[in-house]
């Protein structure tokens, strides 16, 4: 009986009851409302929480498929290149080895992405018809929050061709998963001093593999930059094949003005291939519009030394911010922090 009298009480404390003032149920009825909205979001925030690590889980499964793959391909190949022939016209590369368990599970799988000695980023690459479907689907092309990496759709990634400009894009996770860490390249981030470019000198390069090749790729740029809203966008996004020199010159000269850091033994010659990696910025601190952090790294060419000369790099003086960055934190851009032989034969004019 005593148990039931406390029940009641605690029942009558919270629900409107009969004779209750006004006051009394206003107050009971403000916070069933707000217990019911703490519930909700409690079971929506474990939701999301259990979602991410289920992704966590999956990757790490996929990894361990595609290195384990790896593997067997290097003690199986010896000296032999993993494609198993040369690259001719008449006979063109195959796919290594290494992907073929992942095309069991997806054959819309084009590349794995590796960056930093740790691997911080370390996931296959996808592609489909069109840039939204994986924003939102995981490689198993089942729904997912966290999405997957995916190159744009307009992109050619095949045995026959390969963009110039290969752009790959991710979501910029709080847990820093898939490309939750790549803004750590941003020296000029609000949280930080804009002249420590330690992150970058740490992980200067990174793995792309295609479905017919690994290559190693030498950063030279990163940005912060606004996308479909005016004048002052670049559209990074857009270019994927380059139609002449002049053309290559100029994309490279709009990269390295906006870049916050310069590495001038990064060099950049027109029939180079560049990689894009580009997320999201949602920080309003930089301004109320679409913004991304975009890295750029381009392919090491043949014969050329895969290893990078940090001790030349520096924190671009001005980068190149667009009007709503500037409306929100002041000041503008000064000019070009950075020397014309950087891009082979290129003229400032």
């Amino acid at each position: 009986m005593e148990k039931t009298n406390v029940f009641m009480k605690i029942v009558k404390f919270i629900v409107p009851w009969k004779g209750d003032s006004a006051f009394e149920i206003i107050r009971k009825i403000v916070f069933i409302a707000a217990f019911t909205t703490l519930v909700i979001t409690g079971i929506s925030f474990l939701s999301v929480k259990m979602e991410e690590a289920a992704d966590v889980n999956e990757n790490d499964e996929l990894r361990d498929i595609f290195q384990a793959a790896l593997s067997d391909v290097n003690v199986n190949s010896g000296n032999e290149s993993q494609s198993g022939n040369s690259e001719t016209e008449e006979n063109p590369p195959e796919i290594l080895e290494q992907f073929l368990p992942l095309l069991e599970i997806n054959d819309e799988v084009v590349g794995w992405l590796s960056i930093g000695k740790d691997k911080f980023i370390d996931y296959v690459v996808l592609q489909t018809d069109n840039n939204d479907y994986y924003l939102s689907h995981n490689y198993k092309k089942a729904e997912s929050r966290s999405g997957s990496l995916a190159v744009d759709y307009r992109c050619e990634l095949t045995a026959e061709k390969r963009s110039a400009n290969i752009v790959i894009y991710g979501h910029n996770m709080a847990s820093g998963a898939y490309f939750g860490l790549l803004p750590r390249y941003n020296n000029y981030d609000i949280n930080r001093n804009k002249n420590d470019i330690s992150f970058y000198k740490e992980n200067p390069t990174l793995t792309f593999s295609t479905l017919y090749k690994s290559s190693t790729y030498k950063i030279f740029g990163g940005m912060l930059v606004k996308v479909n809203s005016g004048d002052d966008d670049f559209q990074y996004h857009r270019i994927h094949d380059f139609e002449n020199k002049e053309q290559f010159d100029n994309f490279c000269a709009d990269i390295l003005d906006r870049s916050t850091f310069i590495n001038p033994d990064v060099d950049l010659k027109y029939g180079d291939n560049i990689l894009t990696l580009s997320t999201c910025v949602l920080n309003k601190a930089y301004g109320d519009c679409e913004k991304r952090w975009v890295l750029f790294a381009r392919e090491v060419r043949e014969g050329e030394d895969p290893e990078v000369d940090v001790s030349k790099a520096y924190a671009n003086p001005s980068p190149m911010f667009y009007d709503e960055y500037y409306a929100v934190r002041g000041g503008s851009w000064k000019g070009r922090g950075w020397k014309e032989d950087i891009i082979a034969g290129y003229d400032m004019g």
